[in-house]
């Protein structure tokens, strides 16, 4: 028997990526019950957009919530659902006619199960935006496991009695808020299935400058919450092997060699088996140095945002620390 399901989306300015991921779900094959739409307060054609597609589809219905991050967007649209089972994408996100299907089958099959990572490809329309996805999305390149993977919220579904349990997506942290979600429901020992034939398709970041200034709000995030902080303090301690050596070298010069070397070792041949598969994988040489530069600005992108994060967390230990500590306890 088919459960009924609500889809929440969470938009801000972003009338062409709306349009599309309204679109998208309008051409599901499982159609939802409901479709809740979280607008934190857009101030372009995105009300508009929402308001014509509300004009052919009388299921979708629009939160004003002016001012909400994307967890607090989250949690409204949530609230206000009135089936059990609720799906979540993001706007300028396209779901595959069969996404919804894929994702509501394991619910269907099995009552017990409360928790449904989707999955997820990139859309690509330059070769930029093909290496970006190609080397930084995981399982883009290679089968993900199942047990491991901790799916972003632009492709899931969960029971809302288990969402409920978790205390909804932490508020308090503006990025990795799915990724904290994620860890709170395995915490639960929820029933977790994985869909991976259920996909949304995602474009990246279109420049050098918007991917850094992505990837510095994803370390931020992690410096908040300090998931994962053993790769960072891997990427800390490389970055002061090469600094101190780099000091040694003004009072001895050939120790630039060394410098050079651990530079070439830890910034390029590390990349280099990644870097080779995606050239592979878009069949242009170029994808290779491109590759090479890419995982430069994602690197540094990343560690001074996880460094601006963890500075922020000491600073303010009730919010980040204590906060994660009590949301991550076990009920």
């Amino acid at each position: 028997m088919s459960r009924q399901v609500t889809v929440v989306i969470t938009v801000r300015n972003d009338a062409r990526g709306c349009a599309e991921t309204l679109s998208a779900l309008a051409g599901q094959t499982r159609q939802p019950e409901r479709i809740v739409v979280v607008d934190g307060g857009s101030t372009d054609e995105t009300l508009s957009v929402i308001q014509r597609f509300q004009d052919k589809n009388s299921r979708i219905t629009v939160i004003n919530a002016p001012g909400v991050n994307i967890a607090s967007g989250r949690n409204i649209g949530i609230a206000a659902a009135q089936t059990e089972i609720i799906a979540t994408t993001d706007g300028g996100c396209r779901a595959d006619p069969d996404w919804l299907r894929h994702l509501m089958k394991p619910f269907d099959d099995d009552a017990s199960t409360e928790f449904v990572a989707g999955f997820y490809r990139i859309e690509s329309y330059s070769l930029l935006e093909q290496v970006v996805g190609l080397a930084t999305m995981r399982g883009q390149l290679g089968p993900v496991d199942p047990d491991t993977f901790n799916p972003s919220a632009r492709s899931m579904a969960f029971c809302k009695s288990a969402w409920s349990r978790a205390g909804g997506f932490p508020e308090w942290i503006r990025f990795s808020e799915d990724t904290l979600f994620d860890h709170k429901m395995r915490r639960l020992n929820v029933m977790w299935r994985f869909a991976g034939e259920a996909i949304v398709y995602w474009r990246p970041r279109t420049s050098l400058r918007a991917i850094a200034r992505q990837f510095f709000n994803y370390g931020t995030g992690r410096g908040h919450t300090q998931i994962d902080a053993s790769s960072f303090a891997y990427n800390l301690r490389n970055v002061a092997i090469i600094a101190s050596t780099a000091a040694v070298s003004i009072a001895t010069p050939w120790a630039w060699v060394a410098v050079a070397a651990l530079a070439t070792y830890f910034y390029v041949w590390t990349f280099h088996g990644l870097a080779r598969k995606v050239a592979k994988r878009t069949r242009r040489w170029s994808a290779y140095p491109l590759c090479i530069v890419v995982m430069w600005v994602t690197l540094v992108s990343n560690l001074a945002g996880y460094l601006v994060g963890t500075w922020q967390r000491r600073r303010d230990h009730d919010r980040y620390a204590r906060r994660m500590e009590a949301y991550l306890a076990s009920p």
